[in-house]
């Protein structure tokens, strides 16, 4: 008999596959060739023996005398990787299997050790173990359904604590209503795994099984996936690969036709490695807490006070509310954040403030206004072209009218040397004012003015260079520098 003449029984190879009731089916084809031989007083016969053919699968191995061999083989297997694995349920050469033969005459048996090598190296010990499957893919392994379990369970305690699970499965038991939320607090209201989590019973090789809080990390993190990335400005792709933990010569590999000297710009799309998780955690919470309600500040007219100077009527209180919120979690991320309910515990109070409306001529108030309109400052108070510059020059203007900066008395109208057209206001508090290189005058000398009356036009008469304004102010005499009393 030549191995094709061999009974091959069929067997469906299982590694980590869902598991199916494994029954090596073998027809012992005992072969009796009986030589009879009529000698007028009898037959003759000889003695017969067995031997074993020795399949992995449907594949033939060999042929052996000795059967207890194939076992012995699978125990030492056993015994081998027990010691690393006690925990789990072990099996040797499931895919193992003989079919028994009986011959007469001189043995066929193939060499035994042959037939020994071989099998230990294709002897596979494996365990009984759950896949867990999702998307049609076996992400990972756990002992058994209790392990699942636990694997689910450590899923959600990623991202809520164990209180707060304990609580949650309690208030799912519970058909009353929750007890309403104090201030302050906080209490999880849904957790979902997002994922189509399926546990198969298969048999997979033992160091594949993990415990449940390996799965559940391993699920978490999630597997290597490619993700578009939009380069922005600055970018290259030193930069770009640099930035996901990458070699430059790994990034021009995700992206086919793109060399080191490839110009990117931006809002070009590349190809950068990123993880994808097997599940998501999505967490809902609930949260009461206090607000505060915002004050308005008004502001009243009021003829009795000075023009510039203000008061407060009412001090203002900010109000406070209660608000609750529903938030949603992704894997930890915030996603979505809704107000589901306010209530008002105390209404804020308006701050009122009296602003000045009373214009005193010829009496100064202390607070200077700009003196031109808008500008900029083209020369400071201080040492210029070897000698001192006394105020400020504003120009460029946005028009040309220039205005008391506070209200007082015309001290002095008219020409005066390198300034030019210039006018002075006494405004009665020890504060004086000056203003040079007028084209023109619109006041006289003792003319009582009050704050922002339009005494003349911006010019660039006396020892000028341009359009501007001259500008100074002394204080009891002294000169100080403008830009101490008055801003623009």
């Amino acid at each position: 008999m030549n191995d094709k003449e061999r009974e091959r029984p069929s067997y469906n190879q299982i590694n980590g596959r869902k598991k199916t009731s494994f029954k090596a089916k073998r027809t012992g084809m005992a072969v009796i060739l009986g030589l009879m031989l009529f000698t007028g007083t009898g037959f003759a016969k000889e003695s017969l023996h067995d031997q074993y053919h020795v399949y992995q699968g449907d594949t033939y191995i060999g042929t052996v005398t000795d059967p207890g061999m194939i076992e012995q083989v699978k125990d030492e297997k056993l015994q081998t990787v027990k010691q690393e694995h006690a925990d789990l349920d072990l099996v040797a050469g499931r895919d193992v299997s003989m079919v028994q033969e009986k011959v007469f005459g001189q043995k066929t048996a193939d060499d035994e050790e042959t037939v020994q090598r071989e099998l230990e190296n294709r002897v596979a010990v494996e365990t009984e173990a759950v896949a867990v499957v999702t998307g049609g893919e076996t992400a990972v392994h756990v002992k058994d359904r209790a392990a699942f379990d636990e694997l689910l369970k450590q899923l959600k305690l990623a991202h809520v604590t164990k209180e707060e699970l304990a609580a949650y499965e309690l208030m799912q038991k519970d058909e009353a209503a929750p007890a309403p939320l104090s201030e302050g607090e906080t209490r999880v209201i849904g957790i979902n795994l997002l994922g189509d989590l399926q546990a198969d019973d298969v048999f997979t090789a033992p160091e594949r099984v993990l415990d449940p809080e390996q799965a559940a990390a391993k699920l978490l993190a999630g597997k290597p996936v490619e993700k578009d990335y939009t380069v922005l400005q600055g970018d290259a792709p030193e930069t770009i690969a640099k930035k996901h933990g990458i070699r430059t010569d790994r990034l021009l590999e995700l992206n086919s036709g793109m060399t080191a000297n490839s110009l990117i710009h931006p809002g070009d799309v590349l190809k950068v490695p990123g993880t994808e998780p097997y599940v998501q955690v999505a967490v809902t919470r609930e949260t009461k807490e206090s607000a505060a309600l915002p004050h308005r500040t008004v502001t009243e007219e009021d003829a009795s006070l000075l023009k510039g100077e203000t008061e407060v009527k009412q001090q203002g209180t900010d109000g406070k509310k209660e608000v609750t919120t529903v938030k949603l979690y992704m894997n930890g991320d915030k996603t979505e954040d809704k107000v589901t309910e306010e209530k008002v515990l105390a209404e804020p109070v308006d701050e009122i403030i009296r602003k000045g409306t009373k214009v005193l001529v010829g009496k100064g108030s202390g607070r200077f206004i700009w003196p031109a309109q808008g500008g900029y400052i083209s020369s400071q108070m201080g040492a210029r072209w070897g000698r001192q510059h006394n105020g400020i020059d504003i120009a460029r203007p946005s028009g040309r009218s220039i205005q008391a900066a506070d209200g007082g008395t015309v001290k002095a109208a008219g020409p005066l040397g390198g300034f030019g057209n210039r006018i002075e206001i006494d405004h009665g508090n020890g504060y004086t004012t000056l203003y040079a290189h007028l084209a023109s005058i619109n006041v006289k000398p003792g003319q009582k003015l009050a704050q922002g009356t339009q005494i003349g036009v911006m010019g660039s008469t006396g020892h000028s260079t341009g359009l501007h304004l001259h500008f100074e102010v002394r204080k009891n005499g002294a000169l100080i520098n403008p830009l101490s009393v008055v801003s623009q």
